[in-house]
C-alpha cells in the first residue's frame, strides 16, 4: 500500500531539538552497531533555527569507509525505505541511490532512527561556483533522472490539491519566518508580505486545474555525488508529489543562494550564473506549448517567492542583498 509522504518542514514546529539527545544515541549506537564513529561532519537544522533535526558523522562499518546518518524527525516514511523503494523501480544505470550498510527504525524512547551509508569522499558533481561543463553534466544526470528513476511512484498523492498545498505550504513557512525573526531581518523590506501573499494567488489559481508529479523533492547540487562513474542521488527522505518543473528549479535555486553566501562571489558573477542557469533548465526541459511555458513560470515564481519569504535570509550579505531584490523584481515579472 502507498504510503503518505514526508514533508519535514511541515514538522518544524512539533520536532524535539535532536542536539539534547545526541550523546545518549551515539552511546546506544556505539553498542548496537559496527559503526566506528571518526568525526561529526555536519548538524542539520531549519534555516536559521537553533534546533538540529539531523546529524552526520563519518567512521567505519565493518572496515568500510561509512557515514551516519540519525534522523532526529519521525519521518512518515524512513529514509532507508525510499531508498529500497528507489533502487526497487530504478532502471538507471548511471543514476543510484547510495547504499545502505545499515539501517536502525525509530526508536520511541530515544526519538530517532539511524542509517549507515556508503562513504561518498566528498566528490560532489557541481562546484561552487559550478563551471560551464559541470552545469552541463548536472541537466543530463537531471534528464536521465527524469526518464529512468521515475517509473513507479511508491508514496500516496496527497488527497489535497496542488493549489491548496501551495496555499499550506506558504502558510507555515510565513509563520516559521515570524518565529525566527521576531524582530525583522535587514533583508525584509514592508512589501514583501504582500508580495508573497500576490504570488500564493497567482500560484493557487495557475495550479488550479494541475495535478500533482511525483519526484525527487531535492534534487540540487547540495545532494549530488560522483563514485566510480555514477551519480549518487541524496536526500533521499524527500521523495514526494511536487508541482510540475519543481526538480528541474530546485537545484538553481539554492544555488544562487550558495554562491551569493560566498565572499569573494560578486554581483555580476552572480548574476552571469543565475541567467546561465535559467538558461540551461528551459533549454532542458523544452516546454512545448504555451501552458508548459506557463507552469515553469510558476515553478520559478514559487522558488522566488519561498526565497523571498525565508531561503535569502539565512545567510545575510551584500550580494544576498542583490539577490532579494532580484527575487522581488522576477515575481513582480512572473505575476
Amino acid at each position: 500500500m502507498p504510503l503518505p509522504q514526508n514533508d519535514i518542514s511541515a514538522q518544524y514546529f512539533t520536532q524535539q531539538n535532536l542536539e539534547k539527545r545526541l550523546a545518549f544515541i551515539l552511546d546506544y549506537l556505539k553498542k548496537q552497531t559496527a559503526f566506528k564513529t571518526l568525526q561529526l561532519l555536519q548538524k542539520s537544522a531549519w534555516w536559521n533555527s537553533t534546533s538540529i533535526g539531523a546529524a552526520h558523522y563519518s567512521g567505519t562499518y565493518r572496515g568500510q569507509p561509512a557515514i551516519l546518518k540519525i534522523q532526529g524527525v519521525k519521518p512518515n516514511v524512513s529514509e532507508a525505505k525510499n531508498i529500497k523503494n528507489f533502487t526497487d523501480q530504478n532502471q538507471s544505470q548511471l543514476v543510484r541511490p547510495p547504499r545502505v550498510y545499515f539501517s536502525l527504525p525509530w526508536h520511541k524512547e530515544l526519538q530517532f532512527e539511524a542509517l549507515v551509508l556508503e562513504n561518498l569522499e566528498g566528490k560532489k558533481l557541481v562546484g561552487l561556483p559550478a563551471s560551464r561543463k559541470e552545469i552541463q553534466t548536472y541537466f543530463a544526470v537531471y534528464q536521465e533522472y527524469r526518464q529512468k528513476c521515475l517509473n513507479r511512484p511508491w508514496l500516496k498523492q496527497p488527497s489535497q490539491t496542488l493549489s491548496e498545498g501551495v496555499a499550506q505550504s506558504f502558510t507555515q513557512w510565513k509563520k516559521i519566518r515570524r518565529e525566527l525573526f521576531p524582530n525583522g531581518h535587514p533583508l525584509i523590506e514592508p512589501t514583501d508580505v504582500s508580495l508573497i501573499d500576490r504570488a500564493v494567488e497567482v500560484l493557487t489559481a495557475g495550479w488550479q486545474q494541475v495535478d500533482w508529479q511525483f519526484q525527487h523533492g531535492h534534487f540540487s547540487t547540495r545532494d549530488i555525488f560522483l563514485k566510480n562513474k555514477q551519480y549518487v542521488l541524496l536526500s533521499n527522505l524527500y521523495w514526494s508529489w511536487r508541482a510540475p518543473y519543481y526538480d528541474a528549479v530546485f537545484g538553481w535555486h539554492w544555488y544562487q543562494f550558495d554562491l551569493a553566501s560566498k565572499p569573494d562571489v560578486t554581483i555580476k558573477q552572480l548574476k552571469q550564473h543565475r541567467k546561465r542557469w535559467q538558461t540551461t533548465i528551459a533549454k532542458t526541459v523544452q516546454p512545448k506549448n504555451s501552458q508548459e511555458k506557463r507552469l515553469l513560470e510558476l515553478a520559478f515564481l514559487e522558488r522566488a517567492a519561498a526565497g523571498l519569504n525565508l531561503d535569502g535570509l539565512i545567510t545575510p550579505s551584500p550580494t544576498t542583498a542583490w539577490l532579494m531584490d532580484t527575487l522581488r523584481a522576477e515575481i513582480r515579472q512572473l505575476l
